[in-house]
């Protein structure tokens, strides 16, 4: 039976929640909210009643908190006076957020005219003074409550207008919202299905640290007597009337100001803790399902999802190893992600069940095509695939310790230390507010405990490894100022800093040109005879793999299709798909005639035909290659092929004659 597993909002909230000062935040925040909401009950005496024989005692058996200057009860008082306020200060906060998701997601997306309208009136509200234009209105609307706090959500919905109008222009020409402008969905269903999500988690954490800043602008209007009536107890008309008796009562300003302060603090407290847990929550986890979900796989699996897309799959514990030469082993590996539009628990497939071992100084590349499910593999293996997918059954031991498994804080302690990796864009790995001396010195000191100096002088020892021969300039110059080959340099540097175990490259080639990429590839290759370090490189450039790898792993639609040592898989390919990898390679053109293509395209996760999943595009195909998916077959040469019919098929040669 599986355990339920929380998300990774859910996990960091409820390991923030344990820290004292949270607890007893939220502590405190239940009990005032209780209070409020059962004042009627818990008051012992009529917040109005009077007794002017027994004004401006202090705490007695008859009243525990004391009386103010006209003898009413002050925990009366109290009971009653915090519910309208914290009541009250949702309406702003309410209004603001509408504002801010409504005209944010205009302004971002639409751009041009729209965007300089909003953004002038944003500006506008943010150089008008708060203060003078509530008065104003109270003035107007006769110390109307609701205009003013209307109005004041109105002022606040600027900095939410901002911060939404942001999160959509960065989102707005990523793929898959160009992809879902192509497929002509509705602007609007764009907007709330595939922007808004994006910035759902930092609206949520800043409309909550105003709602702090609003019920404290509010108390301050009830001190001042603007927008509460006198008849009606706050806790800011009692901390005016305390102030009138600070010489002769002092007690009066104890109760309201403790409660006023206490409550600003919990909502501080609680606030900074959303802010820690709910922006590392990635995209789509607020709206994901999450905990054990039982679910149909699209590929015809069904299988039990406990985990979210940063937290643990419960799976049986990999065998550890005992081969001291393999760094890493995968067994069952499936990445998946929640389909849209489907029932709670429908999962789409995208990894299946791939097997994997790597060995200390080997270099293995995962071939294929584009969406066959390399990078998905690859980022899986260090347990960062992107929202919404996620692992969703398997292993991925490294070094006999399983990472699907692994609690978040000792992940991170072996990302950069024992596993690196280096991105097929070297420019988005590199901050751009950083030197190259502060980017490679940050963690260094971090996985190594080296001092500031010492750091320093490390990472100019990386550069000059990875064949930067003037690391001190180069220590000193920000990403932007470096070539695409030099970037890539700096980025494998980076990799190197934690000294890993195991290097993941996600075509780390692919952005730079023919001379550079052949100097990169001679870096690799010498790094691993060097350091030792166990390589895999994604990778759709066969001459690549040839030059530079020992093992090869072929992958389609999700499934590994082949694998073995690189000279036997692409000297004498067994599988269909390899075969038309090879012959559609360049090196095998012949001048004068097209280039050879591979027939059809990789169908899309959720698409996948029943049985073998290339025989579609496969000239070999027949009945045989329907009924169920092929398993992977032991083969004499001691590689593995899934195709059932990998004995009848003619010799490699002769099929690409």
């Amino acid at each position: 039976m599986s355990r339920r597993t929380p998300g990774p909002t859910r996990a960091a909230l409820t390991k923030a929640a344990r820290r004292p000062l949270v607890l007893a935040a939220v502590t405190w925040m239940v009990l005032v909210v209780a209070a409020s909401c059962l004042a009627s009950v818990l008051a012992p005496y009529d917040p109005l009643a009077q007794d002017l024989s027994a004004a401006a005692q202090g705490p007695s058996g008859a009243h525990l908190l004391g009386t103010d200057e006209l003898g009413r009860d002050l925990l009366s008082r109290l009971l009653h006076g915090g519910g309208t306020l914290l009541a009250a200060a949702l309406l702003p906060i309410t209004v603001a957020c509408v504002l801010g998701v409504v005209f944010g997601l205009l302004a971002g997306y639409l751009s041009g005219l729209p965007d300089l309208l909003i953004t002038f009136v944003t500006n506008i509200l943010f150089s008008v003074p708060a203060l003078v234009v509530i008065l104003a209105v109270a003035i107007v609307s006769g110390n109307s409550l609701w205009a003013l706090t209307l109005t004041l959500g109105v002022l606040l919905s600027g900095g939410l207008v901002r911060l939404v109008r942001a999160g959509t222009q960065a989102t707005r020409d990523l793929l898959y919202v160009d992809a879902a402008r192509i497929a002509s969905l509705p602007r609007r269903r764009i907007l709330a299905r595939h922007i808004l999500p994006s910035v759902l988690a930092t609206l949520i954490v800043e409309a909550f640290l105003l709602y702090g800043g609003a019920f404290l602008f509010l108390t301050s209007l009830s001190f001042l007597g603007i927008g509460y009536s006198p008849e009606s107890p706050s806790w800011g008309q009692m901390i005016n009337d305390a102030t009138r008796h600070l010489q002769d009562a002092p007690w009066m300003m104890v109760p309201s100001g403790l409660a006023v302060v206490c409550t600003l603090l919990a909502l501080n407290f609680i606030g900074s803790t959303l802010v820690d847990a709910l922006p590392r929550a990635q995209r789509g986890s607020l709206l994901a399902p999450r905990g054990t979900r039982r679910g149909r796989n699209r590929s015809g699996r069904d299988e039990a999802l406990v985990r979210d897309s940063a937290g643990a799959v419960e799976a049986a514990p990999a065998d550890v190893p005992e081969d001291s030469t393999v760094v890493l082993r995968t067994r069952g590996l499936t990445v998946s992600f929640p389909a849209q539009g489907a029932p709670e628990g429908d999962l789409v497939t995208v990894v299946d069940a791939v097997d994997l071992t790597v060995r200390r100084g080997e270099i293995v590349a995962l071939v294929g095509e584009s969406g066959c499910g390399k990078t998905m593999t690859a980022l899986a293996l260090l347990r960062l695939t992107p929202p919404p997918c996620r692992i969703t059954a398997g292993s991925v031991v490294l070094d006999g310790r399983d990472l699907v498994g692994m609690d978040e804080q000792k992940l991170e302690r072996l990302r950069g230390s024992r596993i690196g990796y280096i991105s097929q864009e070297p420019m988005a790995a590199l901050d751009p507010c950083l030197t190259v001396g502060a980017l490679l010195s940050e963690p260094l000191r971090l996985h190594r405990g080296l001092s500031k100096a010492d750091a320093r002088v490390r990472a100019a020892e990386l550069l000059r490894l990875v064949g930067i021969h003037e690391p001190a300039a180069v220590l000193r110059h920000r990403p932007h100022e470096l070539s695409g080959g030099m970037a890539q340099r700096v980025c494998i540097a980076l990799a190197l800093a934690g000294e890993p175990d195991l290097l993941i490259a996600d075509e780390p080639t692919t952005a730079l040109d023919v001379t550079v990429q052949a100097e990169i590839l001679d870096l690799l290759r010498s790094l691993r005879d060097r350091l030792g370090m166990a390589v895999v490189l994604v990778t759709h450039d066969l001459g690549v793999v040839a030059d530079l790898c020992d093992r090869a792993v072929v992958m389609y639609a999700g499934q590994i299709v082949e694998r073995g040592a690189v000279e036997q898989v692409l000297t004498s390919p067994a599988h269909p798909y390899t075969r038309a990898l090879r012959a559609a390679s360049p090196e095998h053109a012949v001048p004068g005639t097209p280039l050879v293509t591979v027939p059809g395209t990789v169908p899309s996760p959720g698409e996948w035909p029943a049985g073998c999943r290339f025989a579609d595009r496969c000239p070999y195909a027949t009945e045989a290659c329907v009924p169920r998916t092929p398993p992977l077959l032991d083969q004499p040469d001691e590689r593995q092929v899934r195709c059932v019919r990998v004995a009848q098929l003619p010799l490699p040669e002769r099929a690409h004659q």
